[in-house]
């Protein structure tokens, strides 16, 4: 047995759907999981009679052997889905829809390493392990199995994060010093407010330079940087390498679209 992939875990198959024209999920049952994660529009699902409205930068968790479908028409949709299946066991977490997901460039990263002529079945693997896992962090945090006020924290940082948040804004915001919210932050997560605050920037910089096509000059004035040197200089120091270098890492695509 490799030991560099999860036996329980097995990749089924992934691409990027894309629609400019009214579209609605066929009628199914998948005899695996499925995770659709919305990149533009809407997708409106039926399953097991609940409805379910996926917006950008949402994550909707699809059952399998059971019936699914689109409830109403879509119009000008996109999103990537992901087909996987367990044996021997089942998924930590009980939530199968998500607000948010702010590593959507895992999604990019799986689809360059299954379409690769030489694919290997451990380095796809891996990528759904670490795309389960943050769903799985994801599910445990609005659980509220932690500190509630470090949890706010989190999230305000998360939708607040860029080179112009500092410590003060986020003190200010909730009442507190910037030593007592570093402190809720770390015990909550490991991180303090900067650690915080830079994880998410840098999420945002991946999904920005993977998912769109906007100049790094863009994505700099995007996240608040004062120039688009000190966002190239902030990306190299936290992951090794360009931003361009980044984009271009990943470029092997499954798409279809209607």
């Amino acid at each position: 047995m490799n030991i560099l992939v999860n036996p329980f875990v097995s990749f089924r198959g992934a691409g990027l759907f894309y629609s400019e024209k009214t579209w609605t999920h066929p009628k199914r049952a998948e005899k695996t999981y499925e995770i659709i994660y919305v990149t533009e529009g809407v997708v409106h699902m039926r399953e097991n009679g609940i409805d379910t409205d996926a917006k950008q930068g949402q994550i909707m968790l699809l059952e399998p052997d059971t019936l699914h479908e689109g409830y109403r028409e879509s119009s000008r949709v996109g999103f990537y889905w992901l087909h996987f299946s367990l044996s021997g066991g089942e998924l930590p977490f009980n939530k199968r829809f998500f607000e948010h997901f702010d590593s959507a460039y895992l999604f990019r990263e799986l689809l360059h390493c299954n379409n690769l002529p030489n694919s290997s079945e451990h380095a796809v693997n891996s990528v759904l392990v670490r795309i389960l896992s943050e769903l799985c962090d994801l599910s445990k945090r609005r659980d509220g199995k932690i500190d509630k006020k470090a949890s706010e924290i989190y999230e305000w940082i998360r939708a607040n994060a860029g080179a112009s948040l500092t410590a003060a804004d986020v003190a200010q915001r909730f009442d507190c010093t910037p030593d007592h919210a570093t402190r809720l932050l770390t015990r909550y997560c490991g991180k303090g407010i900067k650690g915080v605050n830079d994880m998410f920037t840098v999420k945002r910089a991946k999904e920005l330079l993977c998912n769109t096509n906007k100049y790094v000059k863009e994505i700099a004035f995007e996240l608040g940087f004062c120039s688009d040197n000190a966002f190239i200089a902030f990306f190299r120091y936290h992951e090794g390498m360009y931003p361009e270098k980044y984009r271009n890492r990943f470029f092997k695509t499954h798409m279809n679209s209607r």
